[in-house]
């Protein structure tokens, strides 16, 4: 993506503070960004008041009757996404952007300003900055919810490890670790976007559910697994040979006994 600034690409980049791009269009701009010392500026800037904001203002939980308020006095119906997603958008007048077939939004005025009014509704709304952990864990939920669109799931379908991990290698110099895990089948993997980096994402077949495996580079030292709740989804992360994991899915049941497999299939 070689186009000049401008206030598209403030949008742009404050979506993609926000977690609202996709995988896709999250690469792209991470592109644009590396070329562009003003991108870059700017996206440092927004990093830094989006933080700024989250740590010095006070919070507190609303209330559903607050919501509801807040929501009737913009003139909006409620809808089934987030609420902080959906007073940041339609607020502002925003549309997703079809970055697959790059068709480009106008230029917008005052992005920065509209940064300070939806950090100002997220303090609002939301409750105390979450940990790290915690927002890893949503953004491999959100990862996952929308892999279960049509045709999201699995960007290379095989059975083969090896296959699957030149099929990796080839594309972001990172090949993980393949296992076949007993009691789960191996469908195939994908290449994804979350926590500013591309990851390496696993799919796996257990009983007609499916259970994915994020996988990234990581220097820190290992950890144990350590189970999580987001969104209606079960994770657990651990870190091992310079690698960090997230598996997640719907029964933590089944995804306990795939990350015990994955271990013994590794041994």
């Amino acid at each position: 993506m070689n186009a000049p600034h401008s206030d598209a690409m403030g949008v742009l980049i404050q979506a993609d503070l926000d977690g609202e791009l996709d995988a896709v269009q999250a690469a792209d701009l991470a592109l644009h960004v590396a070329g562009c010392e003003e991108c870059r500026l700017l996206s440092d800037q927004l990093r830094v008041l989006k933080a700024e904001l989250r740590s010095t203002m006070p919070r507190f939980q609303a209330s559903p009757a607050l919501r509801e308020a807040v929501l009737r006095q913009m003139g909006h119906k409620p809808a089934a996404s987030p609420l902080a997603r959906r007073l940041h958008w339609r607020h502002l007048g925003w549309r997703r952007l079809g970055w697959r077939r790059r068709a480009w939004l106008p230029a917008f005025g005052g992005f920065l300003g509209g940064a300070v009014v939806a950090a100002l509704l997220a303090v609002i709304v939301l409750p105390a900055p979450p940990t790290e952990e915690h927002g890893v864990a949503t953004e491999v939920a959100t990862a996952t919810e929308r892999s279960l669109e049509p045709d999201h799931l699995l960007d290379i379908r095989s059975t083969v490890p090896s296959e699957i991990a030149e099929w990796f290698r080839a594309r972001m110099n990172f090949a993980p670790p393949v296992r076949q895990p007993s009691g789960f089948q191996l469908v195939g993997g994908r290449l994804d976007y979350l926590h500013h980096r591309p990851v390496a994402v696993l799919a796996y077949d257990h009983r007609g559910g499916a259970i994915e495996l994020y996988t990234w580079p990581e220097e820190h030292a290992p950890t144990l697994p350590k189970s999580l709740r987001s969104a209606g989804f079960a994770l657990s992360y651990w870190r091992e040979g310079g690698i960090e994991y997230w598996a997640i899915g719907r029964s933590p049941a089944d995804l306990a006994r795939f990350v015990q497999a994955w271990h013994r299939s590794g041994a």
